[in-house]
């Protein structure tokens, strides 16, 4: 089972945002200890997510620290450390007697975090349309978006790259808003949505997608707000009207079948 991927946009950005270890001061008095780097946890959390997105890993299915370690080639302990980060992200639920696990999907549940997802991201849109969105916010979600078209029609492309990518463009999307908390927000919930667009990918038309997304960018850049909010709408209201649970049960009998 092939658990590598590449680092998703967000984790670059929030790394680059930390001080470098220099920047602590060396005081044998300091009562915190300096910053130590979480690139394997991280990239361990990130190889979980990217196997979801693939379908090597489906809602409900056992994940075993032992063999992610050895996949990975690392030892156990950044898995553990790992598999605790995605857990507090919903990703993953620790059941007594059963261990870690995949989040379960169910169709209200996808239903319920689209709607805050829509939300989030229609304030977005609100907030960046305030004073104008900033030339370098279009250019950052134009190339975003190519990035996404780029992936999705690659002829048997990754999965999970096209997932990252589109994970990238809404990212980018919240932060051209300039709000840090909405942004924050969103992260906090960006890898339970590239969990969900992994299943949901294969019975979507991609280019459709990419299409969608330069609907949304031409309408934020002409600063029409009702009409980037409701290509928003159209966009996510596809996920509100999909069976995920059918989705679920058809990826699994793939998988028996393979």
């Amino acid at each position: 089972m092939d658990l590598t991927t590449a680092p998703s946009t967000a984790s670059r950005d929030d790394a680059a945002a930390d001080p470098p270890p220099a920047a602590v001061a060396h005081d044998a008095t300091r009562r915190l200890l300096p910053v130590q780097p979480r690139t394997m946890v991280e990239q361990a959390a990130e190889a979980v997510v990217a196997a979801a997105a693939r379908g090597l890993f489906l809602p409900g299915d056992r994940l075993v620290e032992a063999e992610i370690a050895r996949d990975l080639g690392i030892s156990r302990v950044p898995v553990r450390e790992a598999l605790r980060l995605l857990e507090s992200q919903g990703i993953v639920v620790s059941t007594p007697y059963k261990g870690m696990r995949l989040m379960q999907v169910t169709n209200r549940g996808v239903a319920e975090l689209m709607r805050v997802r829509l939300a989030l991201e229609s304030l977005a849109l609100r907030e960046a349309l305030v004073s104008g969105p900033a030339p370098e916010a279009i250019a950052a979600l134009r190339r975003a978006a190519e990035r996404y078209r780029d992936a999705a029609e690659t002829p048997g492309g990754d999965a999970a790259a096209a997932v990252l990518a589109d994970e990238a463009f809404h990212g980018a999307l919240c932060r051209a808003s300039g709000n840090v908390t909405l942004h924050g927000v969103w992260h906090s919930l960006a890898r339970q949505l590239a969990v969900l667009w992994g299943l949901s990918a294969p019975f979507k038309d991609q280019s459709e997608t990419a299409r969608e997304h330069d609907a949304i960018l031409d309408r934020l850049a002409a600063r029409d707000a009702a009409g980037a909010e409701a290509a928003l709408a159209e966009h996510i209201g596809w996920h509100l009207h999909f069976d995920f649970e059918a989705a679920v049960e058809q990826r699994r009998r793939q998988r028996s079948a393979a």
